[in-house]
Order: structure tokens, then sequence, then C-alpha cells
């Protein structure tokens, strides 16, 4: 997949919202990572931030800020539509 094609693909699922948008800006600035540091493709970066944004929104709900949960949750299902999207 080129990167115009990634970007095709995350544009309607996910380019709706601000946190949409700007991860589609991440990943296509680090489409084509010069150095391959890690050797992460896009769902690598998603499937991370998954992990991450999973744990935090659990912290979050067991100290009882709810709002903050409920951001988290919220930005966990944009990077789920953006997963589906590039599957």
């Amino acid at each position: 997949m080129t990167k115009d094609e990634m970007i095709a693909k995350l544009t309607p699922a996910i380019g709706d919202t601000a946190y949409g948008n700007a991860l589609i800006e991440l990943l296509a600035d680090t489409f084509d990572d010069a150095d391959k540091k890690y050797g992460q493709d896009a769902l690598d970066r998603i499937d991370d931030r998954l992990g991450f944004l999973k744990g935090w929104e659990k912290k979050h709900a067991a100290l009882g800020e709810e709002a903050k949960a409920a951001a988290e949750a919220e930005k966990v299902a944009v990077l789920e539509k953006a997963q589906a999207a590039l599957k």
C-alpha cells in the first residue's frame, strides 16, 4: 500500500475528528521512515497506541476520573476504526 492509498482509506473512516486528522497526519509523516528504526508499519503504530490508550482508559476509570476515561475511549474508538480501515 502506498502512502496515498493509506490516506485514502483512513480519511473517510476517521477524518471527521480532530484526533483522526492528527493521526492521519502522523501516519503519513512516518509512512516511509528512512532509517526503519523500529520496522513498524501503520498498523503496528495503531496497535501500539491502542494498547497505551486502553491502559490509560482503565486507569482513569479506576481512579474515578470518568471524563478522562471517556476522552481516552473516544480516541480508542477512532483508532479501532483506523485499524479496521487498513486491514
